[in-house]
């Protein structure tokens, strides 16, 4: 009986998925609304500018958006490789469980199309 118990257990356990990180989703907000701040700013300030500080106002506006696309192409990398983990995760438990994925589709179905019956 032990061996069948550790035999589940082992069988059950499933690589941890890392926790979508809410300091970053938090950092990358507000960093995307001072980059908007930035910009409003920066506007405000072009249109009483002459040559060189419009030339000026450009490049801090260049560097700014050069910044932000930066942090949100690391954002766009590692959120593409959680889904990809994710999915990994999900079909290997599909295979190693085909029943109580079935189960488990099935009854999500069942509270969807009950759900959606009530409208």
């Amino acid at each position: 009986m032990e061996s069948n118990a550790q035999e589940f257990s082992t069988r059950r356990s499933v690589a941890p998925m890392p926790a979508p990180d809410s300091a970053d989703l938090d950092q990358l907000t507000r960093d995307f609304r001072a980059f908007v701040a930035d910009c409003e700013t920066l506007l405000k300030n072009a249109a009483t500018l002459s040559g060189s500080g419009a030339a000026v106002a450009r490049a801090q506006l260049s560097e700014k958006m050069s910044v932000a696309k930066t942090r949100f192409d690391e954002m766009r990398t590692t959120a593409g490789d959680r889904a990809v983990r994710a999915r990994s995760a999900t079909k290997d438990y599909v295979r190693r469980e085909p029943l109580m994925s079935i189960g488990a589709a099935a009854v999500a179905g069942a509270i969807l199309g009950m759900m959606l019956s009530r409208r």
